[in-house]
């Protein structure tokens, strides 16, 4: 009997040896997963981004006013009529990312070699379109879900290490149509139709220098340039604001004079004849009269 007393505590801390060391490797590969996918979350986020930017570009929702290219990587940061700026990754993404695109009229995935029907991408029958929301799981899958729907984990395994430093696109290409560089032109993958987007027609408003500066219970004015701009809208301020038909000193600003120094902005909303609207700021600064 003391020789098997002796046996079972010699054993007992062989078991927890060997269970505290699977615990620690499981602990260690959950760690490196959650790490992976916190890295990955800023690539996610910005390719839902681009699904849904690209969306409402098609469906006429937003505008782009202006934008700018970046020969060195052939990347476009477009100017939207938010008052929002979207950067479009051009060129195709390596190592197998699954591809979102639109074709005849309706979301797919492609992953694998295998296709998904995602729904409609444009509005038919009446009803609006939908944009699928990319995420990836907790065991490194990638999903899709569709209008708040349960993330559907994609069929087949997914390394999320190997994603790390790919860029966000589900655009092939990226160009413009002519040498006027009113339109841009986009080539979804798998797709041989370039999407048409024109510039927003030039509708702007601009001021010759900022911020403007006024003094308590004083006055300024100053030129506001429109270009194609058939209606303005001047939000709330607690600034009085005045904006006239004239060419030149046509934009006037007067501070109470109890009103507290510091930084102001006016917000204007500009709408060209076709309705199109944009936000334009002005940055004010109300100095003491003393």
């Amino acid at each position: 009997m003391k020789k098997f007393w002796i046996f079972i505590i010699t054993i007992i801390p062989l078991f927890g040896f060997t269970s505290c060391d699977d615990r620690d490797e499981i602990r260690d590969e959950i760690d490196a997963l959650s790490a992976r996918l916190d890295k990955l979350q800023p690539q996610l986020d910005k390719l839902n981004d681009n699904i849904s930017t690209f969306y409402d570009l098609v469906n006429g929702k937003i505008l782009f006013t202006d934008y700018s290219y970046n020969e060195e990587n052939g990347d476009y940061t477009l100017t939207l009529s938010n008052g929002k700026t979207w950067t479009v990754y051009s060129g195709k993404p390596e190592n197998g990312v699954p591809e979102v695109t639109i074709k005849d009229g309706r979301w797919v995935f492609e992953y694998n070699g295998e296709t998904k029907d995602l729904g409609a991408a444009v509005p038919e029958d009446g009803k609006d379109g939908v944009t699928p929301v990319m995420s990836i799981n907790d065991e490194g899958y990638w999903c899709y879900s569709i209008n708040g729907s349960d993330p559907v984990p994609v069929d087949g395994p997914y390394n999320v290490a190997e994603v790390g430093s790919i860029k966000p696109s589900i655009f092939e290409d990226v160009k413009t149509k002519d040498d006027n560089n009113k339109i841009l032109c986009f080539k979804l993958y798998d797709d041989d139709v370039y999407t048409e987007i024109p510039v927003l027609g030039g509708l702007d408003m601009t001021f010759p220098k900022e911020p403007v500066s006024v003094k308590q219970g004083g006055k300024t004015t100053i030129t506001a340039t429109l270009t194609y701009v058939e209606n303005v809208v001047i939000n709330p301020t607690p600034l009085q604001v005045e904006l006239t038909d004239a060419v030149d000193n046509n934009l006037s600003i007067s501070a109470p004079a109890g009103l507290e120094t510091g930084d102001y902005k006016i917000y204007f909303e500009i709408y060209s004849k076709e309705g199109y609207r944009l936000v334009k700021e002005l940055d004010v600064k109300v100095t003491s009269n003393d």
